[in-house]
């Protein structure tokens, strides 16, 4: 049989990975799921249904440069003999990862580097410009953009044989960066096949894999928070039917029994749910999951139906204790719907993490101290404090000034757009949550 075209994916595990240590706030398990990219699952899934060929490796930061992570790169190389090498990265990712990708062009130069992800989807011309051993760039969705691309090279295509495929970005003989029209985004993504869970998961259907399933019932976000990068448009969401049959085949063929729904926000509608509440008690499903949802958005009916199915945990976004800078992030809340919710979450029973953002644009340190005091109100289960780092694709990086707007390829401390500077910035979230 002629061999498929052939990718093979790396991700490095970031050293800002941190787990939430859920057994010491009364947990079964962490909080987080495994440091694993959703979105290679899902390409190699489809790519699986295209003619196509997919693998993933992994390695932790400590191990990417020792003996035992260049034996393991080696070794996938040696047995899958890709066409091409892909990464999936958020720019506070760009820099480590390229490390790695000099070390590749160096070890295996006729091998392509393929890079997707929303740093470049944001930015794709000055990644180009600065990291010049990535020979392309797929931006926006890759389901598509990735299979004609990957054919193209399995086929012997050069650069100048790929401008008719959309979605793309790569440097042409000259060095000029060529960026082709953006691909059409899948209308449906109930056409999409489930994503590739076997590159993580053991089939084991009578024990229990000792990390969340993961589950993503959506893509894209319709609000308009001024700190994301993700896609504000075209948002997208699976049937609730198809979420509960990837669940049971999480059950029945990994031996999974707690999933994380790894959506930004969830539910997509009151009607999802009651669909997909209806369909878990239907099945009788036995399960564990957690959740990140939005303030104001589930009654509590919804939270008790929630409860009785298994959910143990979610994380709401509440970002700051003053109204003016909730409006200025377009947060699209109010402190009154967060108190409300927390109470309703602490009536309930549901273990609920709470996020706060310190260094939004214009907030004072009298601004911060209410988010504390806020913080400390609603008493939820744990309360993040984190420091606004203003990435490409968000509104919140064109406020930032030309000079600084590099701060992330320079491997500096990001800019404050607060009054504070980043040094009062760092102390504040530090005491915020040892006040906590």
């Amino acid at each position: 049989m002629d061999k498929k075209p052939t990718i093979l994916f790396i991700s490095i595990i970031h050293p800002g990975f941190v787990h939430y240590h859920a057994k010491e706030y009364g947990l079964k398990r962490i909080f987080d799921i495994l440091p694993h990219k959703q979105a290679i699952l899902a390409l190699v899934a489809w790519l699986w249904e295209n003619d196509c060929d997919g693998y993933y490796i992994w390695l932790d930061f400590d191990k990417v440069h020792t003996g035992e992570g260049k034996s393991a790169i080696d070794e996938a190389i040696s047995q899958h003999n890709p066409d091409a090498i892909g990464f999936s990265l958020c720019t506070e990712e760009m820099n480590l990862n390229y490390k790695l990708i000099e070390v590749l062009k160096k070890e295996y130069p006729a091998i392509p580097i393929i890079v997707g992800g929303p740093h470049v989807s944001a930015l794709p011309s000055e990644t180009l410009e600065h990291f010049k051993l990535i020979d392309y760039l797929s931006i926006g969705e890759g389901e598509k953009t990735l299979t004609e691309l990957l054919k193209g090279i399995a086929a012997g295509k050069d650069k100048s044989g790929m401008h008719d495929i959309k979605g793309l970005a790569y440097r042409d003989d000259s060095g000029d960066v060529v960026q082709t029209p953006l691909r059409e985004k899948i209308p449906d993504l109930n056409m999409l096949p489930d994503p590739a869970w076997d590159l993580i998961f053991e089939s084991n259907p009578g024990g229990e894999q000792n990390v969340p399933f993961p589950l993503v019932c959506s893509y894209g976000c319709y609000f308009q928070c001024t700190f994301c990068s993700a896609e504000h448009t075209d948002y997208r969401y699976l049937d609730p039917v198809r979420v509960v049959e990837q669940i049971e085949l999480g059950r029945e063929k990994y031996g999974a029994k707690y999933f994380a729904i790894r959506d930004s926000f969830w539910p997509p509608t009151s009607e999802w749910l009651d669909e997909f509440c209806g369909e878990v008690e239907k099945r009788e499903l036995d399960i564990e999951f957690h959740f990140s949802t939005r303030v104001g958005t589930l009654s509590e009916e919804q939270l008790e139906r929630l409860k009785r199915l298994g959910a143990k945990a979610t994380a709401l976004g509440i970002e700051a204790g003053n109204p003016e800078v909730l409006k200025a992030i377009k947060k699209g809340i109010t402190l009154d719907q967060a108190r409300q919710t927390a109470k309703l979450m602490n009536r309930v029973g549901i273990f609920t993490v709470a996020f706060y953002i310190f260094g939004n644009r214009g907030e004072t340190r009298e601004m911060i101290e209410e988010s504390i005091e806020f913080a400390r109100e609603l008493n939820t289960s744990i309360a993040q404090f984190n420091i606004l780092a203003p990435f490409p694709g968000a509104e919140v990086y064109s406020y930032l000034p030309e000079d600084e707007k590099d701060w992330w390829l320079e491997g500096r401390v990001s800019p404050s757009i607060s009054q504070l500077t980043p040094a009062e910035l760092e102390d504040a979230a530090r005491g915020a949550f040892l006040r906590y």
